[in-house]
């Protein structure tokens, strides 16, 4: 007999002795797919596939044999969680963090020597100075509390010269979006895409331009649950962070 406690298995074995098994792309699947239809082709008595509940807590020895069979599927499908070193690797080949960013990430778990090694390692980094932002604007003890956001002119990029820029006042954490316009729309565009990318964070910081103090800008933050905290247009010292990573964009894409 077969018991299981899927029923995606138990209609695939009710209808695997008439089948032609095909070569898949997947080896593992398909070594366990020709082993249980050899078995079932060598079959001489009658046998029953039986589906049965899964996660309860009834008595029985056919639920007793099925806890056991998921505790040995979990160990075999749960791969190992890499290292904090692994981790912080991963994350920089997609953000490009300094090694202050990356010891505040993961909680200072990484050594000042292992993170320098990180950002030292990565060829898109060389040469490339991220800067580390102190007391020059408000930050918080976690990412997605804080986000900074403005935007800067690159007059290379054509139609598309208007580049809205967020960051992570905690993490560094930068995403840029290029667009055609300054406006409420695009404002709106470029949020959508850094909190698919990022999350959503507590608060964003901007200044009072137009485009930011709009109705359909406030509208969308309320819909999100993100506070909006506007400073003064054109104040060196009130966008300091976001200023920063203008520059640092700039940067990169000329040596590119």
């Amino acid at each position: 007999n077969v018991v299981t406690d899927s029923a995606y298995v138990a209609r695939l074995v009710q209808r695997l002795d008439k089948a032609v098994l095909g070569h898949v792309t997947q080896e593992k699947l398909f070594g366990v797919l020709k082993l249980l239809w050899v078995e079932i082709q060598r079959w001489q008595h009658p046998y029953y596939v039986l589906h049965i509940k899964s996660h309860t807590s009834l008595p029985g020895f056919l639920l007793e044999g099925n806890a056991r069979a998921d505790e040995l599927v979990s160990g075999v499908a749960m791969e190992p969680t890499p290292n904090v070193k692994q981790q912080a690797i991963a994350s920089h080949q997609v953000f490009h963090q300094s090694y202050r960013a990356l010891r505040r990430q993961f909680q200072f778990r990484l050594s000042h020597a292992e993170s320098r090694a990180i950002v030292a390692a990565c060829p898109d980094c060389q040469g490339q100075h991220v800067p580390c932002y102190y007391r020059t604007n408000p930050r918080r003890l976690r990412a997605l509390q804080i986000w900074q956001t403005d935007i800067t002119h690159i007059g290379e990029f054509g139609r598309l010269k208007f580049v809205h820029l967020s960051i992570d006042t905690f993490s560094s954490v930068i995403i840029a979006t290029a667009h055609t316009r300054e406006s409420a729309k695009d404002v709106i565009r470029h949020w959508r895409r850094a909190f698919s990318i990022a999350g959503v964070p507590t608060q964003i910081k901007t200044d009072n331009g137009p485009a930011y103090v709009s109705g359909k800008v406030n509208a969308f933050l309320l819909l999100w649950g993100v506070t909006h905290v506007t400073g003064i247009l054109h104040s060196p010292t009130e966008q300091g962070i976001v200023e920063h990573a203008h520059g640092m964009l700039k940067c990169l894409l000329q040596n590119q």
